[in-house]
């Protein structure tokens, strides 16, 4: 998990755990010739205990020598915004704070105090949810830079240390609120279920590693299977219904699963649910249908597709224009990508829908960006005349609620790429071109 010359940034709460993670890892780092930082988060709960847990969290730090970041958050106001539970949105929260330390600092890991007990709590609640493989393989102990070096470590035993070390922590009351799921399952059902197989714990804990192996191995399929069916274009995949169709039904799952993935950035919250929902809409859906999924994304079916894409903005697309230098670059945050231009020698397009090569000499004054306007013509590549950009989003099956985010690329009046579609016929490289122009989009992270 760590390597010589590592920046480790601890997840620092003030409890047990995080507690005792942060003292074993400042007695390790010698050894492991790591660097620590440690970060707490305030999540804008509990008022006063809170702020007691922030001011234990900096003694433990200067306990240890090790420096010491806080950051104040307001979860519930986060929940609200996002439609989240208490819960999920501590979390989400909690790990965008570690990630942005870590970014700050250039840490090579983040640190978390996870333990076999949360782990077996992890997979019995998954279970109970509805789950897949993915959902019983648990917490993975490795997951980027993420790790969790105590997850085959007992509760039990994290208490004994830091009784140990003489090590002061602080409880968070909330924790035993059984009317959170989570903590039903702490203190109500695992002690009933323990009865009846006193290893429990480590069983759950071993399934999840079984889970976690055979979920790899199925994700890397599913990887592979999507780029056999889907079609991607700047912020969205479209998973084309008469090759999805095809596929084994628990591969479908896991098609769609990597689909949404792909546009959300990672695979927090998409629930089996959902995937369920959007499998129903694939196989037997009307055109127009829509489902809403996570993280402000959702799937319509369209001609032969069905499109997973960031749902519209309920504010308008602006109607400026930018200037994209060559050599240089355009950030058009409104739509989420960037754009850039550099100068090529290359005669043979680019494979990706999201690069074009235009041919330099065809170029005049600079290029520009925009979104499309009323009365907007192209002549697409391998056609004579001209036709109506919207006739070509007709006939290139583009969602009707996507049209307005597609940028075009322009030298005068003319477009010369629709972003993610086609060259313009005057503006392609042939093999008497000499010198080339090569755009790229890429969706910001």
């Amino acid at each position: 998990m760590i390597a010589a010359g590592d920046l480790v940034v601890a997840a620092l709460s003030g409890g047990p755990d995080s507690t005792a993670l942060l003292h074993a890892l400042a007695q390790l780092r010698g050894k492991l010739r790591c660097r620590l930082r440690a970060a707490h988060v305030h999540h804008g709960i509990r008022g006063a205990e809170a702020d007691a847990d922030a001011k234990a969290a900096a003694a433990m730090a200067r306990k240890v020598g090790v420096p010491f970041s806080q950051y104040r958050a307001d979860v519930p106001r986060y929940a609200d915004s996002r439609r989240l539970s208490v819960e999920a949105a501590g979390r989400e929260v909690r790990y965008r704070l570690l990630e942005s330390v870590a970014n700050r600092f250039g840490a090579n890991r983040i640190a978390t105090a996870h333990t076999v007990n949360d782990q077996a709590e992890t997979v019995l609640l998954n279970l109970l949810r509805g789950t897949g493989p993915r959902g019983l393989a648990g917490i993975p102990p490795i997951r980027g830079r993420i790790i969790r070096p105590m997850i085959g470590v007992t509760r039990e035993a994290v208490e004994q240390y830091c009784e140990s070390q003489q090590l002061s922590y602080r409880i968070d009351e909330s924790n035993r609120d059984v009317a959170f799921t989570r903590n039903r399952i702490r203190h109500e059902v695992l002690p009933v279920l323990e009865r009846i197989q006193p290893a429990l714990v480590s069983n759950l804990s071993r399934l999840a590693e079984i889970m976690r192996a055979e979920d790899d191995l199925m994700s890397e399929q599913a990887n592979n299977a999507l780029r056999g069916v889907a079609s991607q274009r700047p912020g969205e995949v479209g998973i084309l219904l008469s090759l999805f169709g095809a596929l084994a039904p628990a591969l479908q799952r896991r098609v769609i699963r990597a689909a949404i993935a792909k546009v959300k950035g990672d695979e927090l919250d998409i629930e089996l649910e959902r995937v369920e929902a959007l499998l129903q809409l694939a196989l037997g859906g009307r055109t127009g249908a829509l489902v809403e999924l996570p993280g402000g994304l959702r799937a319509e079916r369209t001609y032969g597709e069905v499109v997973i894409a960031p749902a519209p903005s309920e504010k308008a697309v602006s109607t400026r224009e930018w200037t994209l230098p060559v050599p240089g670059q355009v950030v058009l945050r409104e739509l989420g990508l960037e754009i850039t231009a550099s100068r090529s020698r290359a005669k043979r397009p680019p494979p990706s829908p999201m690069a074009a090569l235009l041919n330099a000499a065809k170029i005049e004054g600079p290029l520009l960006v925009r979104t499309r306007r009323r009365g907007d013509r192209l002549r697409p590549i391998g056609m004579r005349g001209t036709v109506k950009l919207q006739d070509f989003f007709v006939n290139a099956k583009v969602p009707r609620a996507q049209r307005d985010r597609v940028p075009l690329i322009l030298s005068g009046n003319e477009i010369v790429w629709v972003v993610g579609y086609r060259v313009s016929e005057g503006f392609k490289v042939t093999e008497r071109t000499r010198r080339s122009i090569r755009l790229e989009a890429k969706r910001l992270t």
